[in-house]
């Protein structure tokens, strides 16, 4: 969480860097990881047991992650 936190700050902070439609593209992605990740926590309370969601809560964590790295490496390239 502290590593997608920092990175989320070096997105806001670049984001004028990266050209507007790169930007739309990444937010749109990190809605739809949001909205996936909300979805499955809120299927965990329904079934604190679930192994399956606990993984894909991880997997999900993990795309976010990734792509703000992605996103952090493009703004310190330009």
């Amino acid at each position: 969480e502290a590593a997608v936190g920092d990175l989320t700050r070096v997105l806001e902070e670049g984001r004028s860097r990266l050209d507007t439609a790169t930007v739309r593209v990444i937010e749109e992605s990190l809605r739809k990881i949001d909205l996936a990740i909300a979805e499955a926590r809120a299927a965990l309370q329904r079934d604190p047991a679930s192994g399956y969601l606990n993984q894909q809560i991880a997997a999900h964590l993990r795309r976010k992650l990734a792509l703000l790295r992605l996103a952090a490496d493009a703004i310190a390239r330009t």
